[in-house]
Formats: structure tokens, C-alpha cells, sequence
């Protein structure tokens, strides 16, 4: 595969798994043209980038740790491994308090 072929297929491979869209999040491709935009809701979730035929993750939240893999699937792997760590979080946050 080459390299510059990366962003289409990631982008393809995650398009084609149901639980991504099902789970509230989506993905296009990046804003300017090349990368893939991953959204949770309307919100910017992350993105992924080919930099030297590796793929390399920017958060939302600057704050998290960014990854780079080597390969397509690893890059899948790692964007479902990261949806679910969101899923987990939002289902361990407090209810709101009712307005009195």
C-alpha cells in the first residue's frame, strides 16, 4: 500500500464499521482535503494525519496523549479503542442535578 493512500483507506475502513456512526460519532475527511476528521456528535473529536508514512492522532483535547501507528489497522484499532474510552467516560458521569 502506499503511503499516500493512508487517509482514503483509513478513512474507508472506519466508514465501513456500523458501531462508529451507531455509537453518535462520524468521519470525514479532514478540512483540507487530506487526513480524516473524526466527530463525536457535531464536535471535533480528533484527527488523523499521514506524516512519513506514519499516521499520527491529534486529540480535541490537547491535554490527552496523541498516537502514531505504522499501519491502517492499527490506526482503526486505535480510533475504536478511543470512541469506546468516550463511551465509558460519558456513562460514568454524574447526572445532573435537577433545577429547583
Amino acid at each position: 500500500m502506499k503511503w499516500a493512500n493512508l487517509d482514503r483507506d483509513l478513512l474507508q475502513q472506519l466508514a465501513d464499521i456500523p458501531e462508529v456512526t451507531l455509537s453518535g460519532f462520524s468521519v470525514r475527511e479532514g478540512l483540507a482535503g487530506t487526513g480524516v476528521t473524526v466527530l463525536k456528535g457535531r464536535n471535533y473529536f480528533g484527527s488523523w494525519r499521514t506524516v512519513d508514512k506514519q499516521l499520527v492522532w491529534v486529540p480535541a483535547n490537547l491535554t490527552e496523549p496523541g498516537h502514531i501507528v505504522e499501519t491502517v489497522d492499527e490506526a482503526v484499532r486505535q480510533t475504536l479503542l478511543l470512541i469506546l474510552k468516550s463511551l465509558e467516560m460519558s456513562t460514568r458521569k454524574p447526572p445532573r442535578a435537577m433545577a429547583s
